[in-house]
């Protein structure tokens, strides 16, 4: 793998990053105890996302809780990101180079935000993000720690995190994402499709293991 397909897919990684460390989804979750960002009708939201990792730049979120599946892009065309729940895989497509690069999230999109997680959560109070109220959770890790704002509906509308020790390069890594507009209309299936005739790239799980620590904050535990 290249250096610049690597830059590429760590620029990716970082939005579901910050999300997924700040909050994997858990349907047992009681909402006093711990939050939830499983989400429970179509969405389509648009974040303005900012880490140590990748600089600024703006994503655009598509959520189908029927496919269980989220894809991730920034701009119209080009390359997207797919986080498919029920196969617990991510896969970077990328048209314009006829690949699709895909790790294995290993158990991590369905992961127990429980006691057993390493995880503390505690709720601070509803706030407007973006036009819409959510609940405000504080988290803390063996690594890091940060913020999340989600809907009744287990839309993440805001989040952030920050390690608690410097990097090999001495820098302490931290992310945020905050949602800038968001649309309940219905997304159409074919959004989550991959074009035909794409080759297909399998990467180590750990590639993604290494990367959402470092992206935010918060480390896999």
């Amino acid at each position: 793998m290249t250096l610049s397909t690597k830059e590429t897919l760590a620029r990716w990684f970082a939005a579901p990053a910050i999300a997924l460390a700040l909050g994997a989804v858990s349907p047992q979750a009681k909402a006093q105890d711990f939050p939830s960002i499983q989400p429970r009708r179509p969405a389509t939201v648009t974040y303005q996302l900012n880490s140590t990792q990748t600089g600024p730049m703006q994503v655009q979120a598509f959520v189908s809780p029927e496919l269980q599946m989220m894809r991730l892009q920034e701009g119209q065309g080009g390359d997207y990101l797919l986080l498919d729940r029920g196969h617990e895989r991510i896969m970077l497509v990328s048209p314009g180079k006829h690949l699709v690069f895909a790790v294995s999230s290993n158990g991590f999109l369905h992961r127990d935000l429980g006691p057993g997680s390493n995880l503390r959560f505690q709720p601070r109070g509803q706030r407007q993000v973006a036009g819409h109220g959510c609940m405000d959770w504080s988290v803390e890790g063996p690594g890091g720690q940060g913020e999340a704002c989600i809907t009744r509906d287990g839309i993440l509308l805001a989040g952030s995190g920050q390690g608690n020790k410097p990097d090999d390069q001495g820098q302490i890594q931290s992310g945020r994402l905050t949602a800038i507009s968001v649309n309940y209309d219905p997304v159409p299936p074919d959004a989550f499709a991959i074009p035909p005739g794409l080759q297909e790239v399998d990467l180590p799980p750990s590639l993604l293991a290494s990367m959402i620590p470092g992206l935010s904050g918060i480390p896999i535990q």
